[in-house]
């Protein structure tokens, strides 16, 4: 789950006119600067509206043949298509005059293998001809991208440009290859609105130099606002395109956004998982697939987690130790996997100076090698591996503390709440549970390109062959999103609990208010698990425990995106359900619309106990 790659700066020019192609390249290179925004077509060929008899002849559609250019640095080009074209014009002899010149231009611009054909989104809200030709397009150029450039904010204030991209893109089915090149203004919209575009698959933004400010030494720099979502930009893996004189000196913008992505924090932060921003992946079922020696690795990398266990586990000794007892206490670490939180247990017992007998509980019989292992080279077997099922080991003591690990990303989706009651009979009745408490979040999100990857996302195993994506959830290092109300807590589980009669369903409403126009994609959750007293670990967003990468939160997708009003209210419905054999979720929403049920009786997606 991590990764030492580093996000690498993309930055562009975008050229209004390239009256020589090569030079155009070579003063790039001086620059610094790595892609070119171009147009393909010579203003003198644009089509002519007022005389419908006349053909175009586009014979020298580009005056400049591709074999000036190598291969990989048309990779490098984006290609702007010719502004003029009106392809929802009222005119029938005009719209059909100008598809054929649409067509004609992305041919070519497929033929070069561009990066990426640019096209101005018309700040109206009517054009079904040039979704319907977009939409021809990509089924004509599988490896065609397109870049819909879209300012932030349009002259008109009665004009919402998020509204018209949003309407298109849904008219385009969300299709992975249509992305937002979004013109950065220069007053920015607020931050709801400017976290609303981070939501949009933004491959590109254009920036215009008079957005610069300039510093005391004469050179380009950003407001701090601007610097600010830049950095987001980056973030995102944009490319960021410099707009303006192509007569001027544009190398020191170059320097300045260099400069800015360099002192990016996030950047840092957040590179050991770049490589699985926005990857879907099937959450684990470690109680009928054993997991495997890469996977173990990357969780005890985790710096985080082992220190906030081992501070619980101290201070529950302290406690015991307070209480008057003076005898050695009894640690058992269920699911112990190769041992970490034994580690965490005899650090705890030699910082509490406690004296302690540990148990480790593990069913992998791969791990048990790495166990005895480690407790006859480390341990100096002071620890008692026994291979079992926690659930079903028979344990003649009891024990005053009981350890595990058994969250996932949703808190219980790996199903700890039927392992630790299981494990409860063999802990004292004054005994504690670490973790002694979970609860699951939700929150709704808007993210095109999560959505976009769950229609597209391909089951791995034959026993997914048959299930629907939108109905099941998803484990993602989440980042091209929106998160369109605050986390809300679900369902809760303690332990040790009194009622093992009962079983782990649960059921919740939860009502969110909508602070502005936005389209749903589906639920981020997250847990927030209490340790021991003060001490939790968390990966809610308002508690996120820093630093700590063990979990990324799930997607929870639903069938289709709903459009989302300001003021108006979304109310969700989650279910968790079990029977014999397994453990499932079902979901739903009744308002502002309704929506059926996802996952009924577990018929796509659930989490198996035996």
């Amino acid at each position: 789950m991590t990764s030492n790659q580093k996000k690498q700066i993309k930055l562009g020019f975008d050229f209004s006119i390239v009256p020589d192609l090569v030079a155009c390249i070579q003063q790039l290179t001086e620059w610094g600067y790595s892609y070119a925004c171009i147009p393909l077509v010579h203003t003198k060929l644009k089509p002519d509206h007022n005389n419908k008899e006349k053909t175009l002849d586009r014979s020298e559609l580009v005056t400049r043949a591709d074999v000036i250019l190598k291969a990989e640095t048309w990779n490098r080009m984006v290609i702007k298509l010719s502004p003029d074209l009106d392809l929802d014009a009222p005119d029938h002899e005009v719209r059909k005059q100008n598809a054929l010149l649409f067509k004609q231009e992305v041919s070519y611009s497929s033929y070069l293998n561009v990066s990426a054909i640019m096209f101005n989104l018309p700040l109206t809200s009517c054009i079904p001809n040039l979704s319907r030709l977009i939409n021809v397009a990509l089924n004509e150029n599988v490896f065609v991208n397109f870049f819909v450039r879209v300012p932030m904010n349009s002259n008109n204030k009665e004009v919402d440009t998020w509204k018209l991209w949003s309407t298109f893109s849904a008219a385009c089915d969300y299709n992975k290859s249509i992305y937002l090149a979004l013109e950065v203004s220069a007053d920015l919209p607020d931050e709801q609105e400017l976290n609303r575009w981070l939501g949009e698959p933004i491959k590109a933004a254009i920036v215009h130099t008079s957005i610069f400010l300039t510093n005391k030494a004469g050179f380009p720099v950003f407001s701090r606002p601007h610097q600010v979502f830049i950095n987001k930009l980056f973030d995102l893996d944009a490319c960021i395109f410099i707009s303006g004189d192509s007569n001027q000196n544009m190398k020191p913008y170059f320097e300045y956004l260099s400069f800015v992505h360099n002192n990016n924090k996030s950047n840092t932060l957040y590179s050991y998982s770049y490589a699985y921003e926005d990857l879907l992946q099937v959450p684990l079922q470690p109680l009928i697939n054993d997991l495997d020696n890469n996977v173990y690795a990357v969780f005890e990398q985790d710096p985080i987690k082992y220190q906030q266990y081992e501070k619980a586990i101290t201070k529950a000794l302290i406690d015991k130790a307070k209480d008057g007892n003076t005898n050695v206490l009894t640690i058992c670490v269920v699911g112990a996997g190769r041992g970490p939180l034994v580690n965490a247990s005899l650090k705890a017992s030699d910082n509490a100076k406690v004296p302690v007998k540990v148990y480790a509980i593990e069913k992998n019989e791969n791990a048990l090698h790495v166990l005895n292992y480690n407790n006859e080279n480390y341990w100096h077997n002071l620890v008692t591996v026994v291979g079992a099922d926690m659930r079903t080991w028979k344990f003649e003591k009891k024990c005053d503390i009981l350890v595990s690990e058994l969250l996932g990303s949703f808190g219980d989706n790996e199903l700890s709440p039927e392992c630790v009651d299981g494990a409860q009979k063999f802990l004292k009745e004054d005994g504690i549970s670490i973790p002694s408490s979970y609860t699951s979040y939700l929150s709704p999100l808007q993210s095109q390109t999560l959505f976009s990857n769950m229609r597209m996302f391909k089951c791995t195993t034959a026993m997914d062959s048959q299930h629907e994506n939108s109905e099941q959830l998803y484990v993602v290092n989440m980042r091209n999103m929106y998160i369109i109300a605050p986390a809300q807590p679900l369902f809760t589980f303690d332990h040790p609990r009194n009622d093992l009669e009962n079983n782990n369903d649960r059921y919740a409403t939860l009502t969110f208010d909508i602070k502005q126009d936005c389209t749903l994609h589906g639920f981020a959750g997250y847990f927030n698990a209490i340790l021991y007293k003060d001490i939790n670990i968390s990966i809610e967003p308002s508690t996120f425990s820093i630093g700590m990468f063990s979990w990324y939160p799930v997607y929870i997708p639903i069938k289709s995106s709903i459009m989302l009003k300001k003021n108006e209210q979304l109310k969700v419905h989650f279910w968790r359900l079990s029977d014999a054999t397994k453990v499932w979720y079902e979901w739903s929403i009744s308002k502002p619309n309704a929506m059926p049920v996802h996952n009924p009786n577990a018929r796509s997606y659930s989490m198996q106990l035996h």
